[in-house]
C-alpha cells in the first residue's frame, strides 16, 4: 500500500551507553515480527550491532536505520545511535534529519552528562524531544524520583505519558495518561494540557478561559506541542518484557509529528553562510535532500544516506550538489533496514533513503533538482582533540594508507587527517584512543591496511634570552680554487612574536655587497633547525657587522656557510631555551568532579583561569602545555567515569621549565643517536 509524507515518523533513539537504546530496537523488531527472536547485544544477536567491531566490543559504534511498519499504514524510520560520547557525531548527524529525538534514560543511574549533551544538541537542532525510561524493573528504582530529576534538568515540558504501576519487580503494567489511567493519570493529563496550551496564543486563551482543553483539542495538539518543543513526553518501557512497548509504539504512530506536521526547516542559497529562509516540506516542490551519512565499502563503493526535505525523486533522476554545482544521476534508490537494502523506484518528502556508487556525495551535502537551488546548514560537531602519528606496518601498505584514511574520515565529521608541515608526520586526529582504535580496525577489516602509531612530535620552538657575539671562519683548500669566508655577527632576542630580523651593519667593504644576502640565507637556514633540540628558532635578531673575504676563493656558498655557523656560534652563547605550545582548554564536567580535575590540571602544569556553572555543568577554563594534553582524553575519562569532555585551541608559546627542558633535550638527543645507529 502506498504511503505519503503524513504517514512517516522519523525517530532517533539517543542516550548514554547501556541505557537501553539497542534493547528497545530489538524489542520493537521482535514485536513487529521483523526478527524471529529477541536480539541481544550480550550474545551478539542484536539486529542493530551489524559491524564486526560492534559485535566484538558489544556496543553500537555508528548509527543504524530501521524501516518498520506501524498501525494505520504509518512507517517508522527508527535510528539506533552510539551511546559512547566519542561517537556523538553519529548521533548528532541523525538528530538533524528526524522530527523526534527520544532520549533513553536508565532509571538505575543518575542523569549523565552525555545525556544532557544530547538533549541540548537536539534542542539546538530544533527537533521534537521525548524520553524513554528503562530498567524500571530493577531494584532501587523510583519512576517519580527519575521524573523529578528530569524535570529539574529539562524543565516542565517533561511529562509522563505512560508510567509504571509499581516499583522494581512490582512493575507489571504501564498506565496510559491519555486515558487518565492510574492514581497519577489525572495529574499528568493536566500537566500535558498545560504544556499543550503554549503551542499558540489562541489555544492558550481558550485554555485560560475554560480551564482545560476538550478531548478533540487535546488530541489534535499533541503532535504540534512535541514538534514545537512545548511537550517532552516520557514513556516507561522495559524492553525485555516488553512492558510499555505497545503503548509507546501507538503513541509514536498517532502523536509523534510527521514531516508535514513538523513544518519547514532553515535553508539558504548555495554558497551562502546564512540560513534565514524556510524550506517547507512541500510534496509538489522541487526535490531537495541532505546527505547525513556516508559509508565506504571496498566492493560496493560509497553508500550515501539522505533525507528528502522537499518534493520527491525517482530512479534515474539527475540532481545537483550545492557545494560545487556538479550534476549526478540517482541511478539507484534504496530502502534501508539495518544492513539490508531494498531497491525502490521513488522517494517522497520526509523519506530517509540511500543511494550507491556516487563518489561525489560528501557528508552534509545538499542536493537538489533543477530549478530548486537550495542549501541546508550542517550541524555543529565537537572538535577532535586526540592525535596520533600513523605509518603503515608493512612497506606494501604505503600506497594504500592514504586512500584508506580518506575513506574512514569521509564517514565521520569528528575525524581529521593530514601531514604536519613541520615534522612531516602523517597525523590522524579523533576524539579519543577508542575512537581511533575503531578506525584502525575498520581500515584493517575493509581495506586490509594495518598501521602502527605513536604520539605526534610536539612542535617546540627555540629562542635566545641574552645578546651574544658569533663568529665563523670558513676555509677550504683542496687544490685549485678554494673556499673562504669569515663572518662576525651579533645575535639578540626579540619580543615574542616579532620573528626573525637581519641587520646589515657592514661598513668599509669588509664583506662585498653581493655576499650579504648569502649571510642572511645562512642565518635563515640555521634558524630552520636550532641546535638545542633541533626545533625552529624564533624571535632572534642577527646583525652582521664585520668579516673578511678573498678575491679568488670567496663565493656565495662560502658566505652562506659562514653566516649559518656564525649564527650558530652566537646562538649557543646566548642562553638558548625551549618554547612550548600552550593550549586554551575548556573542560565540561559534572560538578562533583571539579576537585579531581583541578588537581590533575595542576599536576600537568596547567593554570586554571576561570570556572562557571553552565546548564548544571561545571565549565573549567585553563591554559595547559600541549605536551600534557596528548593523552588528556584518557585521563579525563578516567577521572570523570567517562562523563567529562573538553575542547582546546592553540593560545601561545611559553618557555619550558628548566627541568622539563633538560628531559626534552635528552630525549631528542637519544632519538638522533638512534637514527644514526639505524643507518
Amino acid at each position: 500500500m502506498a504511503y505519503g509524507s503524513e504517514d512517516i515518523r522519523n525517530v532517533a533513539l539517543v542516550g548514554h551507553g547501556h541505557s537501553g537504546k539497542t534493547a528497545i530496537v530489538d524489542a520493537i523488531a521482535h514485536h513487529l515480527q521483523l526478527s524471529s527472536r529477541l536480539g541481544s547485544v550480550a550474545d551478539g544477536t542484536s539486529v542493530s550491532d551489524v559491524e564486526p567491531e560492534e559485535k566484538e566490543r558489544k556496543q553500537t559504534l555508528t548509527s543504524h536505520l530501521f524501516r518498520m511498519p506501524l498501525e494505520n499504514n504509518h512507517r517508522l524510520n527508527l535510528f539506533d545511535t552510539p551511546g559512547h560520547n566519542d561517537f556523538i557525531a553519529s548521533a548528532i548527524s541523525v538528530m538533524d534529519v528526524v522530527e523526534t529525538v527520544v532520549l533513553v534514560v536508565n532509571a538505575t543511574s543518575p542523569l549523565t552528562f552525555h545525556a544532557r549533551q544530547l538533549w541540548k544538541a537536539a534542542g539546538e537542532l530544533g527537533v521534537g524531544r521525548a524520553i524513554a525510561v528503562t530498567h524500571l524493573d530493577q531494584d532501587n528504582t523510583d519512576f517519580q524520583r527519575t521524573i523529578e530529576e528530569l524535570r529539574a534538568a529539562f524543565g516542565h515540558a517533561v511529562v509522563p505519558v505512560t508510567y509504571p504501576d509499581g516499583k522494581a519487580a512490582g512493575f507489571k503494567t504501564a498506565f496510559n495518561v491519555l486515558d487518565r489511567e492510574g492514581p497519577e493519570g489525572e495529574k499528568y493529563h493536566d500537566q500535558i494540557e498545560e504544556d499543550e496550551a503554549e503551542v499558540d496564543d489562541t489555544l492558550m486563551e481558550h485554555y485560560l478561559e475554560e480551564g482545560h482543553l476538550d478531548d478533540v483539542e487535546f488530541e489534535e495538539n499533541l503532535r504540534r506541542a512535541i514538534a514545537a518543543g512545548k511537550l517532552a513526553p516520557v514513556f516507561a518501557i522495559n524492553p525485555l518484557s516488553p512492558l510499555g512497548l505497545r503503548k509507546f509504539l501507538r503513541f509514536v504512530s498517532e502523536h509523534f509529528p510527521s514531516p508535514v506536521c513538523f513544518g519547514g526547516r532553515g535553508s539558504g542559497k548555495p554558497g551562502s553562510d546564512t540560513f534565514g529562509d524556510v524550506c517547507e516540506p512541500a510534496a509538489d516542490g522541487p526535490f531537495a535532500a541532505k546527505v547525513f551519512k556516508t559509508v565506504s565499502d571496498p566492493y560496493v563503493g560509497r553508500m550515501s544516506f539522505l533525507r528528502c526535505l522537499r518534493g520527491g525523486a525517482s530512479k534515474d533522476d539527475s540532481v545537483a550538489i550545492a557545494r560545487d554545482g556538479k550534476s549526478v544521476k540517482l541511478a539507484h534508490l534504496f530502502d534501508v533496514h539495518a544492513k539490508e537494502t531494498t531497491e525502490i523506484d521513488k522517494v517522497v518528502t520526509g523519506d530517509l533513503f540511500a543511494v550507491s556508487k556516487i563518489e561525489d556525495f560528501e557528508y552534509g551535502d545538499t542536493v537538489f533538482a533543477s530549478g530548486g537551488e537550495i542549501a541546508f546548514p550542517r550541524p555543529a560537531f565537537p572538535l577532535p582533540t586526540y592525535s596520533r602519528h600513523i605509518w603503515p606496518k608493512t612497506r606494501g601498505d604505503e600506497q594504500k594508507i592514504g586512500g584508506a584514511v580518506e575513506k574512514v574520515v569521509a564517514e565521520d565529521p569528528t575525524l581529521q587527517y593530514g601531514r604536519d608541515s613541520e615534522t612531516g608526520e602523517f597525523l590522524l586526529t579523533g576524539m579519543s584512543p577508542l575512537h581511533l582504535d575503531v578506525q584502525f580496525a575498520r581500515m584493517h577489516e575493509r581495506y586490509q591496511v594495518d598501521v602502527d602509531h605513536g604520539p605526534p612530535t610536539i612542535p617546540y620552538r627555540e629562542t635566545i634570552t641574552v645578546p651574544a657575539d658569533g663568529h665563523h671562519r670558513h676555509k677550504k683548500q683542496s687544490g685549485g680554487r678554494g673556499q673562504f669566508a669569515e663572518v662576525y655577527v651579533r645575535v639578540a632576542p626579540r619580543e615574542h612574536g616579532e620573528g626573525f630580523e637581519f641587520v646589515d651593519s657592514i661598513v668599509g667593504g669588509a664583506i662585498p655587497r653581493q655576499f650579504i644576502p648569502e649571510v642572511e640565507k645562512g642565518a635563515h637556514k640555521f634558524m630552520e633547525k636550532g641546535a638545542l633540540a633541533g626545533f625552529p628558532v624564533v624571535d632572534m635578531k642577527v646583525e652582521v657587522h664585520d668579516g673578511k673575504f678573498h678575491d679568488v676563493d670567496s663565493d656565495q656558498l662560502s658566505f652562506q656557510l659562514a653566516g649559518q655557523r656564525a649564527s650558530l656560534d652566537g646562538y649557543l652563547k646566548a642562553r638558548p631555551i625551549l618554547l612550548e605550545p600552550i593550549m586554551d582548554v575548556e573542560i565540561h564536567i559534572p560538578e562533583r568532579f571539579t576537585g579531581d580535575v583541578a588537581g590533575n590540571l595542576s599536576s600537568s602544569r596547567g593554570r586554571m583561569s576561570g570556572m562557571e556553572i553552565e546548564d548544571g555543568i561545571q565549565v573549567i577554563k585553563a591554559q595547559v602545555p600541549l605536551a600534557s594534553m596528548l593523552d588528556y582524553s584518557t585521563q579525563l575519562r578516567s577521572i570523570t567515569a567517562g562523563e567529562g569532555t573538553f575542547t582546546m585551541k592553540f593560545e601561545q608559546y611559553e618557555a619550558v621549565p628548566p627541568n622539563v627542558q633538560a628531559e626534552i633535550v635528552a630525549q631528542r638527543k637519544a632519538i638522533v643517536e638512534q637514527a644514526h645507529a639505524d643507518k
